[in-house]
């Protein structure tokens, strides 16, 4: 995808909280002395909280608002346009960010399972529950040391893990589920939670090689693609955006066909 700028040199900048829309806008006049002719950013779709680097995107349909969101990009575009510079930018089709409980369409899919609006996105076996392997120890010994609790955040209820990692209980367990006991809980939900040591022997959905952090996206489905880069292709169509490049074309089921 390119636009009708012609390419003579880029400048890359990776971009986070520390480092925003609003901070390269106020270099354009020096990336100008340079010869620049277009700024080559990292992801600028919504990342994990507090990432540094935007590869582990969270929600491919919006603007980082760590960045400074839409209008912060759109400032930006602004200023380069204004000096005969455009934009091309990262997108990473083929995965996202699933550890930090911020992933919408990651949570629906724990908290309603194949029912899910969103089970079809990612890769999964759907033959048994979600395996998340998050524990320290396996199951049983994480329930007897008590790392595991019932709490009540956000007006839903979730099974906790050391005080720090949440995962939602399924909406028929919404009425008090800390009265059962803790493993006929876990049992009725739609992802089973395991020693994180059995990942490579029991995980039932597809991740980025070997991180169990970034879940794999099914971007060979067409209605996937639509949905994960609509924010993308309306960029171009308005003229914002004047390339992509493919993060890890490498792991595409179809890298030619995409």
């Amino acid at each position: 995808m390119t636009g009708t700028r012609p390419i003579r040199a880029t400048y890359r900048l990776q971009f986070h909280a520390g480092f925003t829309f609003a901070d390269a806008e106020a270099l354009v006049p020096y990336f100008e002395r340079l010869g620049i002719s277009h700024v080559y950013a990292s992801p600028v779709t919504t990342a994990a909280p507090g990432s540094t680097h935007g590869y582990d995107v969270v929600d491919p349909t919006t603007i980082n608002p760590e960045l400074g969101g839409e209008p912060a990009f759109r400032s930006l575009v602004a200023a380069l346009h204004a000096h005969d510079m455009g934009i091309v930018i990262d997108i990473v089709p083929n995965h996202m960010g699933v550890a930090t409980g911020t992933n919408a369409w990651w949570e629906d899919v724990l908290t309603h399972g194949r029912d899910s609006a969103f089970s079809t996105v990612f890769d999964i076996d759907w033959g048994e529950p979600i395996v998340l392997p998050v524990l320290g120890t396996p199951l049983a010994e994480a329930i007897e040391r008590q790392d595991l609790s019932i709490e009540r955040h956000d007006n839903r209820w979730h099974v906790c893990a050391y005080g720090e990692h949440r995962f939602p209980l399924r909406d028929a367990d919404q009425d008090a589920p800390d009265r059962d006991p803790l493993p006929e809980v876990l049992a009725r939900q739609h992802y089973r939670l395991t020693w994180w040591r059995a990942a490579n022997d029991t995980l039932n959905w597809r991740r980025f090689f070997s991180i169990n952090e970034l879940a794999g996206v099914r971007i060979e489905d067409p209605a996937v693609f639509e949905r994960t880069h609509a924010l993308i292709l309306r960029l171009h169509d308005e003229g914002l955006i004047d390339g992509v490049r493919i993060d890890h074309v490498d792991g595409l089921s179809d890298p030619v066909g995409y």
